[in-house]
């Protein structure tokens, strides 16, 4: 048996790393273990959409502007369609609050370097196989890098090893609320600049396609396929000629194509996000959909909460009203934020409304015209658009300055 830290974390992500760098600045004993070594964490493009409010409570707590610059922003978004083009300016509606663009590889790679340098203790390559509790805390069995087996007692566990998480499964009394929406999104990831200096989020009678930025050389990029279809099914000049057609590139698209990966629709709700000494933060508490890019905000914004409830209750104080109230304390956003997403996801995914795959569909019908109302709104109704932007971008509406919603920020691309 290991000595015991304090806590323990499981996974490497954007929010265990939060709460390690917290825990770290309160001297507060810790562990990660991450199965993955380093280079393979940090060179797989996931993420990349930083909300305005993220960034403010990493501010806050002394990362951004430090250890992590925010420098490249996001201000509009544009909605494609065969037909039609119309940006939205949404941060003039937030009184210039943006999005950041800061990959999530590349987010995980500076926070561990900066944890590690500090003295942090991280584990790469030792992935946790079991986790059980009892009176006196919780017992870690790990393998490391050399299959070797060994077990670590800790006082408390913190999962944020994502959506098979094995913290999570050790909550055998915990809700699980979960749906499987129809269809697929194919994910590639381009080694270049993006088409335009925005996101694009296009409507195709063959389905969705976007364009997420990722930075000055780097292009995520969606296709939404059938749900029986894997990334086998689509071989690069397929994804080309798909991309060209849905984004409306009006040319070839030549860029160098990388990784192909498949990604479920599939939305997930843990409930209470804790039981005893086990904690859940990020994919390993809730999955949210793509559309807005919110799970690497939700899963940050988890893991600044409950590390404040971790040294309040391993620091001198020893005091656990913080911590007992993280689940119900942050619940009630992540519901919102679900709410949010669905619901924008719906709004892009018209195919999916009339119950056709995405070959099958047609233009015009029932979900065609709930699409055109929306979008209509949006173009209309001030406070509809005030909403959304502030929705979009993470900006609390009362935030001083955040725009009085009296003009739409619509043009024509």
């Amino acid at each position: 048996m290991a000595s015991k830290p304090g806590v323990a974390i499981v996974g490497a992500g954007p929010a265990g790393l939060v709460v390690a760098h917290l825990l770290q600045r309160e001297d507060i004993p810790f562990v990660v273990f991450e199965r993955q070594a380093l280079a393979e964490l940090a060179g797989r493009p996931k993420a990349g959409l930083v909300e305005y409010r993220t960034v403010q409570l990493l501010a806050r707590e002394g990362i951004a502007g430090s250890t992590v610059q925010f420098t490249t922003e996001n201000h509009r978004c544009e909605f494609r369609t065969p037909d039609d083009s119309v940006l939205l300016e949404y941060a003039a509606l937030t009184g210039g609050r943006p999005h950041y663009i800061y990959p999530q590889h590349e987010l995980v790679q500076r926070l561990c370097e900066t944890l590690t340098a500090a003295g942090g203790e991280v584990r790469f390559g030792h992935a946790v196989r079991a986790v059980t509790q009892d009176s006196s805390g919780v017992v870690l069995s790990v393998e490391g890098p050399d299959g070797e087996p060994s077990q670590v007692r800790c006082e408390a566990a913190v999962g944020c090893d994502g959506s098979s998480s094995l913290v999570a499964a050790a909550m055998t009394k915990a809700r699980v609320n979960e749906q499987l929406l129809p269809g697929r999104f194919l994910v590639i990831v381009a080694a270049a600049p993006p088409l335009e200096g925005h996101t694009i989020y296009a409507a195709h009678p063959r389905g969705f396609a976007g364009q997420m930025r990722r930075g000055p050389a780097q292009t995520r990029y969606y296709l939404e396929i059938p749900a029986a279809d894997t990334a086998a099914d689509w071989p690069e000049q397929r994804i080309r000629n798909e991309l060209t057609a849905r984004l409306g590139i009006g040319r070839a698209l030549d860029v160098p194509l990388g990784e192909v990966g498949v990604l479920d629709l599939r939305v997930r709700v843990t409930e209470p996000m804790q039981h005893g000494p086990l904690f859940l933060a990020g994919d390993a508490a809730h999955l949210i959909t793509p559309a807005g890019g919110k799970g690497m905000n939700l899963a940050i914004q988890d893991g600044i909460e409950l590390a404040h409830g971790l040294i309040e209750r391993f620091g001198p104080g020893q005091d656990d009203t913080r911590l007992s109230a993280y689940s119900r304390t942050r619940l009630p956003s992540i519901w919102q934020t679900e709410a949010f997403s669905s619901w924008f996801l719906h709004v892009l995914l018209t195919s999916l409304r009339d119950g056709k795959e995405p070959p099958a569909a047609v233009p015009g019908g029932f979900s065609h015209g709930l699409r055109q109302g929306w979008i209509v709104a949006l173009q209309n109704d001030p406070l509809f658009a005030r909403w959304f932007a502030h929705a979009y971008a993470g900006v609390d509406p009362e935030s001083p300055g955040s725009g009085d919603g009296q003009s739409p920020a619509w043009r024509q691309a």
